[in-house]
């Protein structure tokens, strides 16, 4: 599924996806953060947006087995090397799953990876409001 009908917050181990910066660059890492204002969500066509962001996995990654970034990109000043990849929501339960090009969430640090080998035990939450 690639689109959601309600806006939705995300928790990573109870801290929520915090909205990205107003003086953030064009393509900046998401983290989360108790004490931050989390970012409201909205998934339509693949796309996870929050106001004039994007979220999402960059179409250029390095080709290790590592986690991979999760970044916030300015609407419309992406370009052909640094744009989101698409987003799908999974049903499990009474709640979604999301998924990045087929890779969980996960934090380190407080940074937001997708886990690609899927061996993390972040507890990722979807929080429709």
């Amino acid at each position: 599924m690639d689109s959601l009908d309600s806006p939705f917050t995300i928790e990573i181990n109870g801290k929520p996806v915090a909205r990205v910066g107003d003086g953030a660059s064009t393509k900046t890492q998401a983290t989360i953060d108790a004490g931050a204002d989390a970012a409201v969500l909205t998934l339509k066509d693949g796309q996870l947006q929050s106001g004039d962001w994007l979220l999402g996995r960059n179409t250029t990654e390095d080709r290790s087995m590592r986690p991979k970034k999760i970044y916030w990109f300015k609407k419309g000043e992406e370009d052909r090397m640094s744009q989101p990849q698409p987003v799908a929501a999974e049903k499990e339960g009474d709640t979604y799953k999301l998924t990045f090009r087929g890779a969980p969430l996960t934090e380190e640090e407080g940074n937001v990876f997708a886990d690609i080998l899927g061996e993390s035990q972040a507890t990722v939450i979807v929080k429709f409001q």
